[in-house]
This record gives structure tokens, C-alpha cells and sequence, in this order.
């Protein structure tokens, strides 16, 4: 039965419920990537964020947390494929869940685009030139990005239990890495203080970050890249049809984010403190700091081990961003909200094969088209990438581009998450639920006022990111806008073609309200 068919059902077509509790939470790891993290995004952050990184990505750990609260109440009234989507149709309405699926998918895909322009592009060549004193062809990025892309969709299509049994080793593997390189790190280093988290203590600083207009201006920016490092926070949501057990989900976005928010903010303290507290103005022009840290102190074998496992986390990033953006865009189009081509699922592996090679082709087409746009806007020539020879321009390039697609992520996520915490608000209001003993006193704080505070956050990170404007942030942020532009032209010419197709939008699927009648 074709996918089309499948729409013309009263019981919607849906995935195979093949993933355990530990599978949800390898998933939720697996897509934050941390070992990335590590290598790419700390040294974004502290190239705005400088000795105050540590700082960054404590606060971006926090509002995080904010939002595990968020999450947790949302997840309890919705399970699907649709994840998000899911969420903020019972909560706000058809036409938020649209625009925050269309959000989702491009948040997500563009954060897949992303990583492997930093990896095949600055880490690879860095790693082979410093361990191996060997310098690669300036356009050797260029087949690497569509294999990191390209090969995790492999995996991706070829179905849940032999994608979970993948990221179930990879992420238990990963997290006890960092864990332990940390720890190694903060034991031997010379520079050990909590000064790293007041951003009142470094006047030896002002100079670096008065061009971004003073310290709280560089912790925001710095905090962009912290709360990027969380893009792929949510991936185990759009598993809702495919957990055994429908509290899994709950537990895995609980669980997921407090190891990966605990692991990250220990190492971006032992990066800094074992690199030099003085001296992170040249940790950021580094072209890969964080090996360097790790081969300082665990040695050759420390530093190959987290370039390796830093390749391994871009590939399991790759398969569970990839495999989450599909899914709702399958959610998406079960509702005819997109083309019903995309819910068409695969007979021989129970995926949505249809939008995950969607996804893996767009994020393919981003990776390859944004460093050509970068280089025009820096003043280089329409083919510089591939034929320039000066390194350190080519890196700068790179690093821009990387810049540019992780701001545009993240632009979505904060998107997104603002939608989300007004829903936790309006939804607990809407029910009138009646509290007793302590939960009078913590309902207040649960359904409201830590949604506030996240919101709060995520609002004074987007303020930072365009005043004053700095480039490629700024322009990511508005090209998000116009993107939510134009999604809402759409979203407003649907209500007018199908409005039954955007009242439905969400709800066509909730296993856990199914649980509840059936329990009756």
C-alpha cells in the first residue's frame, strides 16, 4: 500500500514501535552530538565569548534545563512522530504546530549541514596536518561533506533497531570519553579557577571584547554557540510511535540532556583552564584547540581518540538529526500539511524513506551552496574554496560558513522553544488541573514561571545576536526571518485551500490520549 493510500485510511499509517528506554536516550545523546560539541562549537563560542566560554556554556546548559521542564510536561499529554509538532498542536493550535514543523526540519537540517563543513573542512585537515604534517588539498571538504551526510541516511532508511543499536554504543562510548578527557584535563592543568565564571574578573579582556560591545555582549554571543551545541536536543520526541513504552520519551529528554549539559559544561572548563585563562584569544583563532588540549594532557593517543570520536559523533549526529527531521516531516505530510509523497513509508524497513532522502538532499545542497555565498560576501572569488592557496583564508571561510548554518539553527531552535514554553503555559491553563499538598506551590513554578525565565534567555541570546550586527550572525538571523516570512504566507494560503487539513494538523495521531481511552 502506497503512502497516498495509506492518507486514505481512518487509521493513519504508522512506524514500528521497536525502541527501548536506553535506545530514547542514546538517540536523545546521539543527537547533541557532544565530542562535536567539543571540537566545532567551543571554539565558535570563544571566539566571542573568549575566557567567559566556560561561562557560556553553563548558562546555555541551565536555560536548557529550563526547558527538560518544558518538555517533560508537553510529553505527557503527546506522543508521535510529530514530536514538537505533536506538543504545540494539543497545545497553541494546528497553525503554530505547522510553522514549528517547518521550523523544526529546517533547524535540523541545517545543523546536519553544518557539522560537516567543520569537520570535513577545518578539523580533518587540521589532524592530518598536525599529527601527521601532511597538508590536503584545499577542496578535500568537498567530497567528505556528502559522505557525512550521505552515509548516515544509509543507516537512517535501513530502519530503527539497527540505527538504535548503532547510537546505543556510540553514545555510552562518547559520553564516558569526554568524561573522562575532562577530568584528566582539570587534574593537570595550571590555570584551575571559578574565576572563568565571573564576567567581572577579566579587564585584561576588555580589549577583545569591546568591539562586540563589552563581556555580556561576548557571553551572549558565545552563548549562541553553547545553546547550538543543544540543537539536537528533542531527538527522541519524534520516536513517540516508535518506543515500546510511551513514558520513554519523557524519561530520555530528562535524562538525555542532564548527562550531555553535564559532560559539555565540564569540558568547556577543562579546554579552557588546561589551554590558559590568559591566553584564549589565541584558543579561538586555533584551527583545532580542543585536540591540541586533549594531546597536551592524555598524549598522542588522548588527541587521535577525540578526533576519532569527534568524526564517529558527526556521524551519529548526522543519522539522528536526519532520521528526527524526516520523521516529522513524515508526521507533516500524514496530515497533508506537505505532499503526501513524504508519508510514503518503506515496506521493507518501516521508514520514512521518501523524507529522509528529502532531508539528506537538501542538507547535502546547504553544505555545498553556503561556503560559495560566504566567500562572495567575504570578498573572494566564486571558486576561491576550490582553487585558493592561502590555508588560513580557507579555514576563515569555512569557519564563517559553519557560523552562518549554526546561527540559522539556532534561530530555529529558539523559535521553536518560544512556542514551546507558551504552550506548556496556555495548555496548563486551558486544563484548570486541580493541585493538592506541595504541587499548589510547584505547579505555579513548573507551568509558568521556568518557562518565563527560558524564554526570558532565549529572547536576551537573539537581542545579542543582532545588536550590534556581526558577521555571518546577523545574516543568519535574517534569513530565518525571512524563511518564517514566507512559511506564514504559506500557512495562511492553506487555511484558505484545506482548512480541514490545517485544523487536523497534529492531532491525527496521540498515543497517549489512545492510552487513556483504551484504559477506560
Amino acid at each position: 500500500m502506497n503512502g497516498i493510500e495509506d492518507l486514505k485510511q481512518d487509521t493513519p499509517v504508522r512506524l514500528h514501535g521497536d525502541v527501548s528506554t536506553w535506545g530514547a536516550i542514546a538517540e536523545e545523546i546521539s543527537a547533541m552530538a557532544p565530542a562535536c560539541d567539543t571540537v566545532a562549537f567551543m571554539t565558535s563560542a570563544a571566539m566571542f565569548a573568549f575566557v567567559l566560554t566556560p561561562l557560556a556554556f553553563l548558562i546555555a546548559t541551565l536555560t536548557m534545563y529550563l526547558e527538560v521542564n518544558t518538555l517533560y510536561h508537553l510529553s505527557k499529554h503527546h506522543a508521535s512522530a510529530g514530536g514538537y509538532y505533536g506538543y504545540i498542536s494539543t497545545a497553541l493550535g494546528s497553525r503554530s504546530a505547522i510553522l514549528s514543523g517547518l521550523l523544526y526540519v529546517l533547524y535540523q537540517g541545517v545543523s546536519t549541514a553544518a557539522i560537516p563543513v567543520y569537520v570535513a573542512g577545518i578539523l580533518l585537515p587540521g589532524i592530518v596536518q598536525y599529527f601527521f604534517h601532511i597538508t590536503l588539498p584545499v577542496w578535500v571538504w568537498l567530497p567528505f561533506v556528502s559522505v557525512f551526510i550521505v552515509a548516515p541516511i544509509v543507516l537512517a532508511i535501513a530502519g530503527i533497531r539497527p540505527q538504535m543499536k548503532y547510537v546505543r554504543y556510540a553514545a555510552a562510548y562518547e559520553i564516558a570519553f569526554l568524561a573522562i578527557l575532562g577530568i584528566i584535563i582539570i587534574m593537570h592543568a595550571p590555570d584551575n579557577t571559578l574565576k572563568v565564571f565571573d564576567p567581572f574578573a577579566w579587564p585584561s579582556y576588555d580589549a577583545q571584547f569591546r568591539p562586540y560591545g563589552g563581556p555580556f555582549a561576548g557571553l551572549g554571543l558565545g552563548m549562541i554557540f553553547g545553546l547550538t551545541s543543544f540543537i539536537g536536543y528533542g531527538g527522541s520526541a519524534p520516536l513517540g510511535e516508535e518506543v515500546r513504552v510511551k513514558s520513554s520519551i519523557t524519561r530520555s529528554l530528562v535524562l538525555g540532556l542532564l548527562i550531555v549539559g553535564a559532560v559539555l559544561t565540564e569540558v568547556a572548563y577543562a579546554l579552557t583552564v588546561g589551554w590558559g585563562v590568559n591566553d584564549m584569544s589565541s584558543f579561538a583563532t586555533a584551527e583545532i584547540p580542543g585536540v591540541i588540549v586533549a594531546t597536551l594532557y592524555a598524549g598522542i593517543a588522548g588527541g587521535l581518540l577525540l578526533s576519532l570520536t569527534a568524526f564517529n559523533s558527526a556521524f551519529s549526529d548526522a543519522v539522528a538529526m536526519q532520521a528526527n527531521a524526516g520523521r516529522v516531516y513524515f508526521s507533516m505530510a500524514r496530515d497533508r500539511v506537505i505532499p503526501s509523497i513524504f508519508a510514503r513509508v518503506s515496506k521493507r524497513f518501516g521508514t520514512p524513506y521518501v523524507s529522509l532522502m528529502f532531508i539528506a538532499g537538501i542538507s547535502v545542497f546547504m553544505s555545498l551552496l553556503v561556503p560559495f555565498l560566504v566567500e562572495l560576501a567575504m570578498g573572494f572569488g566564486p571558486i576561491y574554496l576550490i582553487t585558493g592557496h592561502n590555508l588560513q583564508n580557507i579555514d576563515n571561510i569555512l569557519e564563517n560558513s559553519f557560523d552562518l548554518l549554526s546561527t540559522m539553527a539556532l534561530v530555529g531552535l529558539i523559535s521553536v522553544h518560544l512556542m514551546l514554553n507558551t504552550s506548556v503555559m496556555t495548555l496548563f491553563r486551558r486544563l484548570r488541573e486541580r493541585h493538592y499538598g506541595l504541587h499548589r506551590i510547584t505547579h505555579p513554578i513548573e507551568h509558568y514561571v521556568l518557562p518565563a525565565v527560558a524564554t526570558g534567555v532565549f529572547i536576551f541570546v537573539l537581542y545579542e545576536s543582532i545588536v550590534p550586527p556581526v558577521f555571518p550572525i546577523t545574516q543568519a538571523v535574517a534569513t530565518v526571518a525571512v524563511y518564517i516570512v514566507f512559511m506564514a504566507a504559506y500557512i495562511m494560503w492553506l487555511s484558505r485551500r484545506h482548512p480541514d487539513v490545517v485544523r487536523n494538523a497534529g492531532r491525527r495521531v496521540n498515543l497517549i490520549t489512545e492510552e487513556e481511552m483504551d484504559g477506560k
